[in-house]
């Protein structure tokens, strides 16, 4: 009780000073509210326009010129894992190349096949031979070439390097794509390789030669974000909240006694030296009132003795001899014990 009653006496003290900062805060509250409510954020936003893509690829096919059990002669082998040379010797390359199809786009395809010779890692020789180079403009968003290429004829070529060199070197070969592009906005190349692996009666390509490549332009603009209704809301709510507390203030103070409610906090601050009882109106007593209950208790430190409380009466007072200090809050409670 004693915490609530020195807030209560507080806010009765303060309480026109409460009142106006309640108020000038909950107007300001509320005022918040209507500008955020009323005034949408903007951010600045990225996006991406634009946007223009560019795929190459290889694809490869063979038609079976050879007997086989494997396959029928003159069936066409589209993308296989592995050729034969004594099936299907010659392997054809499809380079294509897909770009937009909403405007005029330049493209050069350039495929080539590099061999190199290597020996603990280090080259000693190094040839390259262009299979295809082409330069074409298209509107229709595709570019298609072909080269075909005689695998027998090059594992002939790789034997007799190795038998020149005494088999000390390995021969490697690869096959490498460049196809250089330029549509209305953007231009660029595209780089792609992978080996291109001759062993024995086998062949095929280990890996996909093939990539792509996207462009776009980067553009910012202003995006308007509506008010966050817990925003707005939450303030209004704030704003209203505090003119309920300039209320509240007003109907404490109104209905505060501040004299009771300091007698209670003194009560309940020197409540070791209070104890309960009933007062005597003996006509030789000497009477003396005492201002406060505090003053009261230091009668009481002062002369040995207990603050005696009347709850009856609401009636404090310490009894030394023929003499009675007392003190409370109502003097008709007073007057009711003595008899006035």
């Amino acid at each position: 009780m004693a915490l609530e009653d020195r807030l209560e006496l507080f806010v009765s003290r303060q309480a026109r000073p409460l009142v106006a900062l309640f108020a000038v805060a909950g107007i300001l509250c509320l005022v918040a509210a209507g500008y955020v409510f009323f005034t949408p954020t903007t951010q600045t936003v990225s996006e991406e326009t634009n946007v223009q893509t560019i795929e190459s690829s290889v694809e490869t096919s063979a038609v079976v010129t050879g007997n086989s059990s494997l396959y029928d002669r003159g069936e066409t082998l589209e993308n296989r894992s592995t050729y034969f040379t004594s099936i299907a010797p010659v392997l054809s390359l499809h380079v294509d190349t897909e770009v937009p199809s909403d405007h005029p786009v330049s493209v050069t395809h350039r495929l080539t096949m590099e061999t190199v010779g290597v020996r603990d890692g280090k080259p000693f020789y190094r040839s390259t031979e262009t299979l295809l180079e082409e330069r074409r403009r298209v509107s229709d968003g595709e570019v298609d070439a072909v080269r075909s290429v005689n695998v027998s004829a090059i594992r002939e070529e790789l034997q007799t390097k190795r038998a020149e060199t005494d088999g000390l070197g390995r021969f490697l070969v690869s096959l490498e794509l460049n196809v250089t592009y330029q549509t209305d906005s953007y231009e660029g190349t595209i780089t792609t390789s992978a080996p291109f692996v001759i062993t024995g009666q086998a062949y095929y390509l280990d890996g996909a030669v093939a990539d792509e490549t996207t462009h776009s332009t980067t553009v910012q603009r202003e995006v308007r974000t509506p008010a966050d209704p817990v925003e707005y809301g939450g303030l209004a709510i704030l704003g209203l909240a505090l003119f309920g507390l300039c209320g509240f203030v007003i109907r404490t103070e109104d209905n505060t006694d501040p004299e009771t409610l300091r007698t209670r906090i003194s009560h309940s601050r020197h409540d070791e030296w209070i104890s309960e009882g009933e007062f005597p109106t003996e006509a030789e007593k000497q009477y003396i009132s005492i201002r406060t209950l505090e003053d009261l208790v230091d009668v009481a430190i002062d002369t040995n003795r207990r603050v005696i409380y009347d709850s009856d009466l609401d009636v404090y007072a310490v009894i030394d001899g023929s003499e009675i200090y007392h003190y409370s809050t109502d003097d008709l409670h007073t007057h009711a014990w003595l008899n006035l």
